[in-house]
């Protein structure tokens, strides 16, 4: 018998024996495909969800602190927005909470289940490690996440574009930080963080931290589970640093027992800064009732989000306050911090966003993703996400959001991050974390509540402005402002390198005899001097750098680069190209390059001797200046002193004999008018302070011997031929081939010894060399002088590496050396003994300019100016006021001829001799005896004073003559 069923190998189907294959065909796929499509269309239904339940899930660390705070916040918030008629029309929000247990394994794994169940958005994730892999899983199945603690900045990306949050980001919190240690004047740090918070949020710091000149010495990861052992490990590490200024970015947990290892090790003590961002900051205010950790954080700054106080916030609050009270026995409530706040606003912004999405008529469907489809199969987690349909659309109304929260206004940017930067900084002091002070982007730090802006204008930061935050009591209890750094505690040497010299050991001399080594100088002494002030002890020694030829400079200070020496002390220029490889110190020493030349005599023998006092300029003024006065003099005193008077070259060498002979003081003509006294005792004035002045600079350079240099300056050196000799191993070669001078005119020199040899016998015509070393060889060598002055300002400097804080606490030991005196003493000590009286010459030193006496120029010249123009506008009243005789054919005149006319009688008027006046009723004795021969009756006297009424001159002449005679 056969059988009743046999298979079709190529069909995979069972058909009945004897029948048609293709009728059976057919039947076979009919009875597959249909019940296929009746069960895709069940699950389609299934995964619509229209009006009724809508669900939200939640990504939490329930066994964390945050997490539980959250959890609550969230039902919280769930609770209140079911209630309110306003929010989803009636339709629910239903919260599906899938737990990390603080594992960004285990949080993956809990996601993938979360959005198996077909939720809308995810409140969440908590921690920034499990936001990265749900973020992009998120973005594959289009279903928004709205974190409220994820802090990594690089989750900003556009790699992560379905992720939201409410929290602010690390970036911004590094911000502050970094204007915090700028307001401080901290320049190294030390950054330790957590490694589930990520590497991204500590390496957010080092950009606005480099824009200040401020270093990360070190950057150190703790992992999560680290046990007790490995944190004292790392905080003996810290100890060996020197920077004393911690970045604390960790949660809370670890932060705990963080810093209770650190409170034993008396890392809690004064000198040490402790800055913790909000992952730790923001609970705070919530461990008063653990004591242990409360003692550990004292003096800790924190960085935390600015949350201001509301009526929204108050209700809240008190809702808050019921739901704790009504689930424990405690009697002590603590504050929520600001995640849980974050936490409630975060559902909130979803719900108003579904909101509006269901407003606008769109469904809520699920398909299945393309993506994944393929994946190993369709037999994984991921092969079996779905695609939220309209999620694209969700998320534009989550980023269109826009309204007031319980922490403040609720807005996005377009990248998702919450707008607004306020943050506050807090100070833990006794159980509390106090503000004292504010930031954002916008303005920086400030110590006004924003909150109060209305009342005040915020004190923005400032370096010199120490209101930018109130007073801080740091560790250890004390006000005054940490220092931010101590010498590492390594018991390592520093290796200082100083350059092996054979000349001018006077500032660097090194001694060596078999395997001892002696360093002494004006440089050394200076250095060690400089470390007895220093508030810690170093240890050290110096290497010298050479053989038996003084060695480059730069190649010195480039074994700082490479690390063989830790500093380089010695006659070290700071020049531009060392200052971009190393830090220096104040400069210890003004080291200016000068010009060193030989002298030459002065030629103050000469024939034309007695015109080297003054200068062209004031030669040519001064005798312009007595031909000025003399003609003054003249027009004051021709009308009335006959002195002046006569035949015009008569007149002339009156005026030129009486002007020069001020020069002497010996005029013996009479000066008669008032204002021709007036400009004559300001011009006597002028005379006798050119006088002096002349005799004293040509009494000088006649009798002093004065040596001039061969080569004026440095212009006149370049333009020359001669060759220049400067010191081996220093910048001055380098920088003469910049000013243009050929590489063939420069001659190397050792010891002053050599400069002398080198310049005596015409080897070089000048040393172009540094100050100090110019100024020791002039105290020894007399027929040599500076040519000019300093051509470059410069100085000598201790070189150290970039970011070293010894080069800025030498610094200031540098300037107490200078303001006690003690450096000066060094100085004179090891440079002050000279055997020369001037060590510079300054061709023009005895040549008096115009600069000199210009002030007496403008007195005298306005004084003569202001008298001539007082004289004429007097004998122009005069004028006016004497009737004139007029031609007939006046009227018929043109008006020039007319205006001519009377220009030539006024100074006609002018050029008459005026008769002294004598006063009626005095005695004719009297009026002989001040006349000489002629006698004036009152009479005639009063006719002389009216010559218009009596006729001319000469009438009123001849009466007088006749009375004296009748006399």
């Amino acid at each position: 018998m056969q059988n009743f069923w046999h298979q079709s190998s190529h069909l995979s189907c069972w058909v009945l024996p004897g029948a048609s294959v293709y009728p059976n065909v057919f039947l076979c796929y009919v009875l597959l495909i249909v019940p296929l499509i009746l069960v895709q269309t069940a699950n389609a239904a299934a995964s619509s969800q229209k009006a009724g339940t809508i669900k939200v899930g939640t990504l939490l660390a329930t066994e964390s602190r945050i997490g539980r705070e959250a959890l609550r916040a969230l039902q919280l918030a769930a609770q209140n927005i079911n209630n309110d008629t306003t929010t989803l029309n009636g339709t629910v929000l239903e919260l599906v909470l899938a737990n990390s247990n603080c594992s960004a394994f285990q949080g993956a794994a809990a996601a993938i289940e979360l959005f198996g169940e077909d939720v809308v958005a995810i409140a969440g994730p908590q921690t920034s490690a499990a936001s990265r892999f749900v973020a992009e899983i998120a973005a594959a199945s289009q279903i928004p996440l709205v974190s409220f603690s994820a802090t990594d900045p690089s989750l900003s990306e556009d790699y992560y574009s379905y992720f939201v949050r409410l929290a602010h980001s690390d970036k911004l919190q590094m911000n502050a930080i970094a204007d915090i240690i700028h307001y401080f004047g901290w320049r190294e740090v030390v950054a330790l963080y957590s490694k589930d918070l990520g590497l991204d949020g500590i390496d957010a710091l080092d950009d606005p931290l480099s824009g200040i000149g401020v270093r990360i010495i070190q950057k150190e990861g703790l992992d999560p589970d680290i046990d007790s052992s490995g944190i004292i490990t790392r905080l003996v590490q810290l100890t060996q640093q020197g920077s004393r200024i911690i970045i604390v970015h960790m949660p809370a947990s670890l932060s705990r027992r963080f810093f209770i290892e650190a409170y034993n090790m008396g890392m809690m003590d004064t000198g040490f800064v402790w800055i913790v961002t909000e992952a730790t900051a923001s609970v705070l205010d919530m461990i008063f009732l653990d004591d242990e950790f409360v003692r550990s954080v004292q003096g800790v700054i924190g960085i935390c989000s600015d949350i201001p106080e509301s009526p929204q916030l108050q209700i809240f609050k008190n809702q808050w306050k019921q739901s704790v009270l009504s689930e424990t026995n405690t009697t002590t409530l603590a504050p929520i911090s600001s995640y849980g706040l974050f936490a409630y606003d975060s559902l909130w912004t979803i719900a108003k966003a579904l909101d509006n999405f269901l407003n606008q008529d769109l469904n809520i469907t699920f398909l299945p993703s393309r993506r994944f489809a393929g994946d190993a199969g369709g037999q994984t987690d991921l092969a079996k996400l779905k695609l939220f349909q309209n999620g694209s659309n969700l998320l534009k109304n989550i980023l269109g959001a826009n309204f007031t929260g319980i922490t403040g206004q609720i807005h996005f940017d377009n990248r998702g991050d919450l707008m607004g930067s306020a943050l506050k900084i807090v100070n833990m002091v006794g159980k509390d974390a106090r503000e004292v002070g504010y930031w954002n982007k916008t303005i920086g730090l400030f110590s006004a509540s924003p909150s109060h802006k209305e009342q005040g204008t915020p004190t923005v930061l400032k370096i010199n402005n120490t209101q930018a935050l109130q007073d801080i009591i740091w560790p250890g209890g004390s006000i005054q402002v940490p220092r931010g750094w101590i010498f590492p505690r390594t018991g390592k040497h520093l290796v200082i390198g100083v350059p092996k010299k054979r000349g001018y050991k006077e500032f660097v001399g090194v001694t060596q005899v078999a395997e001892n080594i002696t360093v002494t100088g004006f440089c050394i002494d200076v250095f060690v001097a400089a470390c007895q002030l220093l508030p810690y002890s170093i240890d050290y020694t110096f290497e010298p750098y050479g053989t038996d030829a003084t060695p480059r400079y730069d190649d010195l200070v480039q074994k700082i680069v490479t690390k063989d020496y830790d500093g380089v002390v010695g006659d070290i220029a700071i020049t531009a190209h060392r200052t971009e490889i190393v830090d220096f110190t104040q400069p210890y020493a003004t080291a200016g390059l000068v010009v060193l030349v030989p002298t030459k005599q002065s030629p103050s023998n000469n024939a034309w001797a007695f015109m080297q006092p003054f200068t062209r300029t004031m030669w040519l003024t001064t005798l312009a200046f007595f031909l000025f006065s003399g003609v003054v003099v003249w027009i004051l005193e021709h009308k009335k002193n006959d002195d002046f008077r006569g035949r015009p070259k008569k007149q002339v060498v009156i005026m030129l004999w009486f002007i020069f002979s001020t020069l002497f003081f010996a005029q013996r003509e009479e000066v008669k008018s008032t204002l021709g006294r007036v400009a004559l005792i300001i011009w006597l004035f002028v005379v006798l302070i050119i006088n002096s002045s002349y005799t004293a600079s040509l009494t000088s350079n006649l009798t002093v011997q004065q040596l001039l240099p061969t080569i004026q300056n440095i212009g006149g050196l370049l333009a020359s031929d001669v060759r220049i000799g400067y010191q081996t191993g220093s910048f001055v070669k380098d920088y003469l081939i910049q000013l243009g001078a050929a590489e063939s005119r420069l001659y190397n020199l050792t010891s002053p010894q050599d400069y002398y040899v080198a310049m005596n016998m015409g080897k070089v015509g000048a040393i172009v060399d540094e100050l100090p070393y110019v100024q020791l060889f002039l105290s020894e060598h007399c027929d040599f002088v500076i040519a000019g002055q300093e051509f470059t300002k410069g100085g000598w400097g201790f070189a150290f590496p970039k970011g070293s804080q010894l080069a800025i606490d030498l610094s200031a030991a540098i300037l107490k050396l200078s303001e006690s005196g003690k450096l000066q003493r060094i100085h004179d000590y090891w440079l002050g003994n000279t055997n020369c009286s001037s060590l510079a010459v300054d061709t023009n030193f005895n040549k008096l300019g115009l600069g000199t006496f210009w002030g007496l120029f403008v007195i005298t010249g306005v004084t003569s100016v202001l008298c001539c123009t007082w004289y004429y506008a007097r004998m122009l009243r005069r004028f006016i006021r004497t009737p004139q005789t007029r031609p007939a054919s006046w009227d018929s005149m043109p008006r020039i001829s007319r205006g001519a006319s009377l220009l030539r009688s006024f100074f006609s008027f002018v050029e008459q001799k005026e008769e002294p006046r004598i006063r009626s009723g005095s005695s004719i004795a009297a009026a002989s005896s001040r006349d000489r021969s002629i006698g004036f009756s009152s009479n005639a006297s009063s006719s002389m004073g009216r010559p218009d009424q009596e006729g001319s001159i000469a009438q009123g002449l001849q009466l007088n003559q006749c009375n004296s005679s009748s006399f």
